[in-house]
C-alpha cells in the first residue's frame, strides 16, 4: 500500500469492535465506528527489521492502517481516537476515497497521495518525512513542528485580517476606522513576514 516495500506488508485485520469497546468514546465517535467503518487492516509495518531503517529514539514502528469505509463519509473522529490511543505512529488510508491521515498535534489529511517515500536514516526522521508529505506535500521533514506552528499562526492571522477588514469597512466613526486600519496594516505586515 502507498508504494511501500513488500517487506513491510502485513495484511492483518483488526476487529473494529475492540476499539470502540475498549476506548472511552463520545456518542458521535462511537457512531462513526459503527456506521462509517467496514473494517480496519494493518497494511504495512515500517520498522528496522522490515524496512532496513535504523530504530529511532522515540519512534520504533510506523504502521499503515487501511480503513475500508461503508460510504463516502470520512470517520475523522474515529481515526483520531485510534491514533491518540495507540503508542505506535500511525498512517491511515481510507478506501475507496483515498484520503491519507496522520496525527501530529492534530489530525492532518491529504487527498490523492499515491505513495509514501521513506526518507531518513532513522524511524524518527522517516516519521517526520511522512508527516511532511501528508501535511505539506514534500519530503523534507526538517523542522516539521515549527512549520505546523507557523501554518497555524498564518491561518489565525488570515482570520484576524478578514475580521479587521470587515470591521474597518463597517466602522462609521473616522477615528475608529483609522484605528482598525492601523491594526489591519500591522497584521498584514506580520503575515507578509511569515510568508517569506
Amino acid at each position: 500500500m502507498l508504494g511501500l516495500p513488500s517487506t513491510t506488508e502485513v495484511g492483518r485485520r483488526l476487529p473494529k469492535e475492540a476499539f470502540y469497546r475498549n476506548l472511552k468514546l463520545d456518542a458521535r465517535t462511537r457512531d462513526e465506528f459503527v456506521h462509517f467503518i467496514e473494517s480496519i487492516t494493518i497494511a504495512n509495518s515500517i520498522k528496522p527489521s522490515t524496512a532496513n531503517i535504523d530504530d529511532g529514539e522515540t519512534v520504533h514502528e510506523i504502521m499503515v492502517l487501511e480503513v475500508l469505509l461503508k460510504g463516502d463519509a470520512e470517520p475523522t473522529k474515529a481515526i483520531e481516537a485510534i491514533a491518540r490511543a495507540n503508542p505506535h505512529k500511525l498512517v491511515f488510508r481510507t478506501a475507496p476515497t483515498g484520503a491519507t491521515y496522520v496525527l501530529r498535534k492534530k489530525l492532518h489529511e491529504i487527498e490523492g497521495l499515491d505513495a509514501l517515500i521513506l526518507v531518513g536514516k532513522t524511524l524518527d526522521a522517516v516519521w517526520d518525512s511522512i508527516c511532511e508529505q501528508v501535511i505539506f506535500g514534500d519530503t523534507d521533514g526538517a523542522n516539521i513542528d515549527d512549520r505546523i506552528e507557523q501554518a497555524k499562526h498564518i491561518a489565525e492571522l488570515e482570520a484576524e485580517i478578514s475580521r479587521l477588514d470587515n470591521a474597518c469597512r463597517k466602522a462609521r466613526q473616522i477615528s475608529r476606522k483609522n484605528n482598525l486600519y492601523d491594526e489591519l496594516r500591522k497584521k498584514r505586515s506580520e503575515l507578509a513576514r511569515l510568508r517569506m
